[in-house]
């Protein structure tokens, strides 16, 4: 499959449109006309992921987050952006990412981890088929069990799952943002909402309103949570006739905590 074919049967499942204004998904870096038969999945583009992808001869790297994103106006190879966009042009890897416009849609980033999680009859927090985060349903349960049942269905991080609410209660609603979703906690209506990367006067006027209207509040690792996205996305590129590589390097930047 030719880079340009690659492109056009991206935008049908993950329209560029579909992404915010801040967002910079798409081809990275790559000839339009460059043949690809195998390919590395990830959600995170490192030097260890493209030597990866180098050591199992994909010519072609689809991630989740853009390499380039935010402010970058130097390539010098004395970066670790820089070095890795030489390496991979040097040795013919294309880099691609779906980023927010693979978060909202069917079977998408949000979508599949509510699968993951067991959430029934979920849709979009805005009450759509698609759309951001997800919302649903699930047997009722203690919040420790439900904890618990999530953290057996994840990658291992260093900070493990972080929580605000009472252990014992129990929770049915489950609402969910896969990576940093904090900025859409005003429309969940769930006993239970998981995201990622929480600060602390979110978290803190969460737990403060929960003492008022009831509700509990997990953080799950962000490369954990979009790492689920992988085995969906995997599938999907087998479709299409090519051979697929689940990267295996766990790309969650923490080494470990000191409590």
């Amino acid at each position: 499959m030719k880079t340009a074919e690659f492109l056009a049967w991206a935008e049908s499942v993950w329209p560029a449109s579909g992404a915010e204004e801040w967002d910079n998904p798409g081809l990275i870096s790559g000839e339009l006309d460059a043949e690809h038969s195998k390919v590395l999945t990830t959600v995170d583009i490192t030097a260890e992921v493209l030597d990866e992808a180098i050591e199992s001869n994909c010519s072609l790297i689809v991630a989740h987050h853009p390499l380039l994103l935010g402010g970058i106006d130097t390539l010098r190879q004395d970066t670790y952006k820089g070095a890795l966009l030489a390496k991979a042009i040097r040795h013919n890897v294309s880099l691609f990412s779906a980023h927010t416009n693979a978060d909202i849609v069917s079977n998408g980033v949000s979508d599949l981890l509510a699968q993951k999680f067991g959430l029934e009859n979920a849709s979009a927090l805005n009450g759509s088929k698609e759309g951001h985060g997800r919302v649903g349903r699930v047997s009722k349960q203690s919040l420790e069990t439900f904890i618990k049942s999530i953290q057996s269905q994840i990658p291992e991080s260093a900070k493990g799952i972080a929580y605000i609410g009472d252990l014992e209660m129990e929770i049915e609603t489950v609402a969910l943002v896969a990576g940093s979703g904090m900025s859409f906690v005003e429309q969940v209506q769930a006993d239970v909402f998981i995201t990622s990367d929480v600060k602390h006067h979110p978290a803190l006027d969460f737990k403060e309103q929960a003492k008022i209207t009831p509700g509990a509040l997990i953080e799950i690792s962000h490369f954990a949570a979009e790492s689920i996205w992988l085995s969906g996305l995997s599938e999907q590129l087998s479709a299409l006739g090519l051979e697929v590589v689940v990267s295996t390097i766990n790309t969650d930047p923490w080494d470990g905590v000191f409590k």
